[in-house]
């Protein structure tokens, strides 16, 4: 049998949304961005050996997935960070407001004009495949309502030119 010629002919691998996940390597990371209709960019593993794949998402949204390890070998990783990025001149203290009012995602300042979005799942003693999958789609739709908020910022008093 011939290899395939382009990526479409690639059959597509796919994982039932029934199936219990109880730890995640770099290929679930990688099915995970299949699943979610995102663009792989990129893969690595951090400096303790934890997989992470970077992806862009149909809406345009850019994330890391990251996995998170309780062994030293990153054969026991049990948890799941999203991350985002977002360019914003926004204050510390107009962040950490933005924060208060998203419970589901962590957000705050970087540095001086970055601000991350994360969401944390604990995989521990097991969840579905679909609910890892709707984990991830709320983190795109929160990101969204957050980049919203950094873009225009907190509402402002209305001011009047004089007269």
């Amino acid at each position: 049998m011939a290899p395939p010629e382009t990526l479409e002919d690639v059959p597509r691998v796919s994982r039932s949304p029934d199936v219990l996940i109880r730890n995640v390597q770099l290929d679930d990371l990688r099915l995970l961005v299949d699943d979610l209709g995102g663009a792989f960019l990129a893969a690595g593993q951090n400096e303790t050996g934890a997989p992470f794949v970077f992806a862009r998402l149909p809406d345009g949204l850019t994330l890391g997935i990251y996995s998170v390890c309780a062994d030293e070998a990153a054969t026991d990783c049990r948890g799941v960070e999203f991350m985002a990025a977002f360019g914003s001149a926004m204050s510390y203290e107009e962040v950490t407001a933005i924060d208060r009012s998203f419970s589901a995602v962590s957000i705050y300042k970087e540095d001086r004009d970055t601000v991350h979005v994360s969401r944390y799942v604990i995989l521990d003693q097991g969840i579905t495949w679909g609910n890892l999958i709707e984990n991830a789609a709320v983190f795109d739709a929160l990101c969204a309502k957050v980049a919203s908020r950094l873009a225009y910022g907190p509402p402002q008093a209305a001011v009047t030119a004089p007269r």
